[in-house]
């Protein structure tokens, strides 16, 4: 068991060394950009806080999903590694799961920026117990675990389209597409299955909603998992 987890510790380590890909600085701008307008903001109005939680966040899940396997994906590192007595399917999950990981510090990184600057992080909270939402003063906790299915979601379809088409631009389409649609149509396009909360569509309750995409994300996660260890796939990219 402890080298099980000696191993499992030295895989993260080295998942976890992307400050040096430039898609690393794509996204700390981004990022460093929700601190920024935050920060300069009037004190007195406080922002609304669902263009950070939702709106802001969710590229940032897909870049850290995509950043994850940019050293495997981007760097042709698959042809080889497929060659080797590694599960490519626990690979897979790992870096979904550590993407997630990340997600969470980024989230909580902002609302202590927000909370410092405006002493309170006030937004419409939707009970996980069916009950009506209503505006309230919300803990880090209870907002991160309201926008975590969506970040599920987002990830497993970043996640999916990477190792589907074999692409870092695969899964970052596919997700910024799934993103987009959903922003510009203010939920209308997905209805029930909107990833935000807050363009939830009459009659449809949030817990359904959050569910729904949960389910979803553990559909298109089982999937990369399945194609991603078809090993066939990666290794005759090199024969050919």
């Amino acid at each position: 068991m402890k080298a099980e987890l000696r191993a499992l510790g030295s895989q993260v380590r080295l998942d976890l060394k992307i400050g040096k890909q430039p898609l690393f600085l794509v996204t700390l701008f981004i990022y460093l950009s929700y601190w920024a307008a935050i920060i300069m903001g009037n004190a007195d109005y406080p922002q609304t806080v669902y263009y950070f939680s939702e709106m802001g966040m969710f590229p940032v899940v897909i870049l850290l999903a995509v950043l994850l396997f940019e050293r495997e994906i981007g760097g042709g590192g698959m042809e080889v590694i497929a060659t080797y007595p590694v599960s490519l399917k626990f690979m897979v999950i790992r870096k979904w799961t550590l993407s997630l990981a990340l997600s969470a510090v980024a989230g909580v990184g902002w609302m202590f920026i927000y909370r410092a600057k405006f002493g309170e992080i006030m937004t419409r909270v939707y009970p996980w117990n069916g009950e009506e939402a209503a505006a309230a003063q919300v803990g880090f906790l209870t907002l991160l675990l309201q926008t975590l299915p969506a970040y599920m979601l987002l990830a497993s379809v970043a996640v999916l389209g990477i190792v589907w088409f074999q692409k870092l631009y695969g899964g970052l389409v596919l997700a910024f597409a799934l993103w987009m649609l959903d922003t510009i149509s203010f939920g209308k396009i997905l209805g029930k299955c909107t990833l935000y909360a807050a363009y939830l569509p009459e009659g449809v309750s949030f817990v359904a909603n959050r569910i729904i995409l949960m389910a979803i994300s553990c559909v298109c996660l089982l999937m990369a998992v399945w194609v991603i260890d078809r090993r066939e796939r990666w290794i005759g990219r090199e024969e050919e």
